[in-house]
């Protein structure tokens, strides 16, 4: 047996975790702001979260990670975009394009819009939640591999014990509700070449709340927060959900056939 001063204390590991999650979270930062108070003032103050590639890539470990992400995704309520876009105005980034749901095949969707900023090469696309919540449409995803979001003070992931093992399940709504399933189909594409494999349904029955009938909720069991401000902290009452997102809780199922029945094949 290891002598008492040879393991680590659970502060000293959620101290570790804190500096880490704080690195990862300032390499993604510093590719788009000049520093992680920035991001994280915009977060604070317009409602915000991170989502797509650029959360994904703070989940999973830097040194198995060797991808990274070409823009950043930051997901907004109606209420509070204008104000979004006036600050990202204010730090030099232009209104490249803008497009309304109709335009953009959202049939299956919480989303309002997207705008597209850019400041020379850097590029931010900003989803307008039709919601009172940003992450809403978060959960309307093409795979749960890309399921999580980075706000202020946390780290959300809704399936983690697939996730970070770099597995996903495919959401098969959007592909049935989209007008433009080539584009769902690239996008589940490119996260396989990030090294995410794609895995049926009744592989996991072994797993709790991972079957695409179960209903899934921010709160429940299966999830995993990371608290930024508080390690360790693992779960999030409703009371935190409400006084961080103004909702008291978000529900969710993965679209499709039955698992079991459904094969996604790819159009030539």
């Amino acid at each position: 047996m290891l002598p008492p001063e040879k393991f680590i204390k659970c502060g000293d590991l959620a101290e570790i975790m804190m500096s880490y999650c704080d690195h990862r979270l300032c390499c993604v930062a510093g590719q788009y702001f000049e520093n992680v108070d920035e991001l994280l003032d915009i977060l604070r103050t317009c409602d915000t979260v991170i989502s797509g590639s650029a959360a994904l890539h703070l989940l999973l470990l830097e040194r198995g990670t060797p991808w990274t992400p070409k823009d950043l995704n930051i997901y907004v309520p109606l209420a509070t975009s204008r104000f979004l876009l006036n600050r990202l105005q204010y730090e030099g980034y232009t209104i490249h394009s803008q497009l309304q749901t109709n335009v953009i095949n959202y049939t299956y969707s919480h989303v309002h819009g997207v705008v597209v900023v850019c400041k020379g090469q850097r590029k931010i696309d900003i989803v307008i939640s039709r919601t009172l919540t940003a992450s809403s449409p978060i959960f309307q995803f093409h795979s749960t591999a890309v399921m999580n979001f980075v706000s202020m003070d946390t780290i959300f992931c809704s399936y983690p014990k697939l996730t970070l093992c770099q597995l996903s399940l495919v959401n098969a709504g959007p592909l049935y509700c989209s007008l433009d399933r080539h584009a769902i189909l690239d996008a589940v594409r490119k996260y396989q070449t990030h090294g995410i494999q794609y895995i049926q349904c009744q592989d996991l029955h072994g797993v709790k709340n991972t079957c695409k009938v179960s209903t899934r909720t921010i709160t429940d069991a299966a999830m995993m927060w990371i608290n930024l401000e508080g390690l360790p902290q693992a779960l999030h009452s409703l009371l935190d959900v409400f006084r961080q997102f103004g909702v008291l809780d978000l529900q969710w199922n993965l679209g499709g056939m039955t698992c079991g029945l459904e094969v996604i094949k790819e159009e030539s």
